[in-house]
């Protein structure tokens, strides 16, 4: 009996990680969608304020403006180098 509901138990935490990821996917979708919309954007009267929109976006990902500069900072010098980045821009998640 006690190892049915064990499994019960594992089986049910298993599903909420998976919902947990599968809703933070969709997240970052929705930030990606954002971004790039703002970037494609022509009209210059229609498109978000530069440093309102870095704020937003360091706000939506739990992160200091500061922080987040300093995050893309590293993460252009490591690319031009060729090394992995072990931190994420969110620090929500």
């Amino acid at each position: 009996m006690a190892s049915v509901v064990n499994t019960m138990e594992h089986g049910g935490q298993v599903g909420m990680v998976f919902e947990m990821y599968r809703g933070n996917a969709g997240f970052f979708r929705l930030m990606e969608e954002s971004i790039e919309s703002n970037l494609n954007e022509r009209d210059v009267g229609r498109r978000e304020n530069g440093g309102l929109f870095e704020m937003k976006v360091a706000l939506q990902l739990g992160r200091s403006l500061s922080g987040l500069k300093d995050l893309a900072a590293s993460s252009y010098s490591s690319s031009k180098k060729g090394e992995a980045i072990g931190e994420f821009a969110s620090k929500l998640f």
